[in-house]
């Protein structure tokens, strides 16, 4: 039954799962990464926190940035691509023009043979790439949120980070809304515990300095 819920939930969920899930456990964060057991000690309860994981994500400077890049390196693959397949259409064009009876038949439909497979193939791979670096591009921003996540807890003093979920139910297909239900990890947290905000203006900060160093670097040495 597990395995037929968790193969309903929307993709967003599945993309959730991808990700690595949560952020349970975040950081067990403090001093040396010693406050959760000082606190079991002293018989101190641990302090919890949460964030919204894909708020973060989907809001933050780096992601849009990324996104931004592969949509116009798509964009060049587009108009390779129609280039590829219009070379395609003419060779096909120009093999029917002749009989097949014609000696420069053979020739002329082996060209357009090569320019149908380089055009498929040239998609194919391209499709390929570029979910290979949305890819990477997602789970580098996740370890960025990770990073901010374990800096800003340390900031408050807070234990564990739990991941927030906020979805829409899908009232239309029972399967799907147990899925969406089944992956709630916090049911309540108060807005005093919601570090997303922190967390983004934090990592947002952050990239905003490192692409300001590298572009500086890259203007003194060029």
């Amino acid at each position: 039954m597990a395995k037929k819920l968790s193969s309903s939930v929307s993709s967003r969920w599945m993309l959730i799962l991808a990700l690595g899930g949560c952020l349970s456990a975040g950081a067990l964060m403090g001093r040396g990464g010693t406050r959760a057991a000082e606190n079991a000690a002293a018989g101190k309860a641990p302090v919890f926190a949460v964030v919204d994981l894909f708020s973060v994500l989907n809001t933050s400077r780096m992601y849009k940035d990324m996104q931004e890049q592969l949509k116009k390196g798509a964009e060049e693959k587009r108009k390779e691509a129609q280039r590829r397949e219009q070379a395609a259409k003419e060779a096909q064009e120009m093999a029917g023009a002749f009989k097949r009876t014609a000696p420069e038949f053979r020739d002329k439909f082996k060209a357009f043979v090569d320019a149908a497979v380089d055009y498929n193939a040239y998609v194919r791979l391209s499709q390929a790439e570029q979910i290979l670096l949305l890819n990477k591009g997602t789970w580098e921003v996740y370890q960025a949120i990770l990073a901010t996540v374990k800096t800003v807890a340390e900031e408050n003093g807070v234990d564990i980070v739990l991941y927030l979920d906020d979805f829409e139910p899908n009232l239309q297909d029972t399967q799907q809304l147990l899925g969406q239900i089944r992956q709630r990890k916090v049911l309540h947290a108060s807005a005093a515990t919601d570090l997303t905000k922190q967390v983004l203006e934090r990592l947002d900060a952050n990239y905003r300095k490192a692409r300001a160093a590298k572009e500086g670097g890259g203007e003194k040495g060029g």
